[in-house]
């Protein structure tokens, strides 16, 4: 299953936007208005969230390329799942951002899980565009 989000603008340049989106702390003010529950993993390096109707999400910080692409993985093996964080610059001031899921689901819960999912992503890459 796969979720691409539109390209959204950032009010920060480049290096600023990975640093803000590499800080797990500033991913609570991403999430939706129906968030139960947003806790950051002891490590630092990721964060579980309840949001809605969906069961709690984990991500984990899997990989970075500085300061262009942010990758977050399913902590928990029987959910195989990607999250990917474009940062493209635009100029001094501003970059585009694209949020790319990628899950291996089976049918039966990649039916369940597609509309809140997408739903959840495309308010992350919205909530993104109005950080001032």
């Amino acid at each position: 299953m796969k979720v691409n989000t539109k390209k959204v603008r950032f009010a920060k340049n480049q290096q600023d936007a990975f640093n803000f989106l590499l800080d797990m702390k500033n991913y609570e003010q991403l999430m939706p208005t129906d968030t139960k529950s947003f806790e950051i993993h002891e490590s630092g390096k990721g964060f579980t969230v309840g949001v809605g109707s969906l069961p709690k999400v984990g991500m984990r910080l899997k990989e970075t390329v500085e300061p262009s692409k942010i990758v977050f993985e399913s902590p928990a093996p029987a959910f195989e799942y990607t999250l990917t964080i474009n940062i493209e610059a635009v100029d001094d001031a501003t970059s585009d951002v694209e949020l790319d899921f990628d899950g291996n689901f089976n049918m039966m819960i990649e039916m369940m899980a597609k509309k809140p999912l997408t739903s959840f992503i495309e308010t992350i890459a919205d909530n993104i565009e109005k950080v001032a």
